[in-house]
């Protein structure tokens, strides 16, 4: 029998719940509901499932979702590090405020990534974290791993996020403005495919603000580069959908990359 969500009305209340295949009582507060591993859109591709199922561990005590509004935020820098995060549905964006206020964008999340991981090492979260469209998150209790193997998956996680971290200093350090940008659609359309969805084409859920913030380009430059893409034939724009007609030119604009 299948976990059944639980909600309440009451402010205060903790909720036990249980499931029919024994594997005990999990808590979660009222804000949070409580959701089975087994009917995820990410189910096989996910960190907390690894981590939970995989290891035969209680996964209702960790597999907590909330559901974000476009715009809310998730944490902010300064916040105290209680959990780290998995994309369940739709798209966040990780960013720091600088000296004079201006934003600069750091990352960019999809459905199976994790964030929160700057925040493993301290007591604190060093960045902020937006929902960029109505978002479904998974939390996971850092107080949940401390007895918890962590296994290949957590550390193969790791390391995609620090080759993506790799990537992101190649196009800063040696790349123009199409390597920068063909890069960059490169790696979105990879981190779609992963998901199973059709890798001719994706949504950009960020603005082409943010784009530019994240290369280190100004937006005219963003939306000049998207034109010429366009009207040399390898790809279509549709309002922030992007389909791509050559790959394989886009992969040679992109140049260099890191592959994970």
């Amino acid at each position: 029998m299948a976990i059944q969500l639980q909600n309440t009305a009451t402010d205060n209340a903790v909720i036990p719940v249980t499931s029919g295949v024994g594997s005990g009582v999990g808590y979660a507060q009222p804000s949070l509901e409580v959701l089975s591993c087994y009917s995820c859109n990410i189910k096989g591709g996910c960190l907390i499932e690894k981590l939970t199922i995989a290891h035969d561990h209680s996964y209702q005590l960790v597999k907590n979702k909330k559901v974000l509004a476009k715009g809310k935020h998730i944490f902010r820098g300064g916040d105290d590090t209680k959990a780290m995060y998995v994309v369940s549905r739709g798209s966040v964006k990780s960013y720091m405020l600088m000296e004079d206020g201006e934003e600069q964008v750091l990352n960019f999340y999809l459905p199976g990534d994790v964030f929160g991981l700057d925040a493993m090492g301290s007591h604190c979260h060093i960045s902020s974290t937006v929902a960029l469209e109505n978002t479904t998150i998974c939390k996971l209790p850092l107080s949940g791993l401390q007895n918890r193997v962590l296994g290949q998956g957590f550390l193969n996680m790791i390391s995609d996020n620090m080759l993506r971290d790799h990537n992101l200093m190649l196009m800063l350090a040696s790349k123009d403005a199409d390597g920068r940008l063909a890069s960059f659609l490169v790696d979105m359309f990879k981190r779609t495919g992963k998901q199973g969805h059709p890798v001719n084409a994706i949504k950009l859920t960020m603005t082409r603000q943010d784009i530019a913030n994240y290369l280190g380009l100004a937006i005219e430059t963003v939306s000049r580069t998207l034109r010429r893409f366009q009207d040399s034939g390898m790809l279509d724009v549709t309002q922030r959908k992007v389909k791509v007609y050559d790959f394989n030119c886009l992969l040679a604009i992109a140049g260099t990359q890191v592959v994970y």
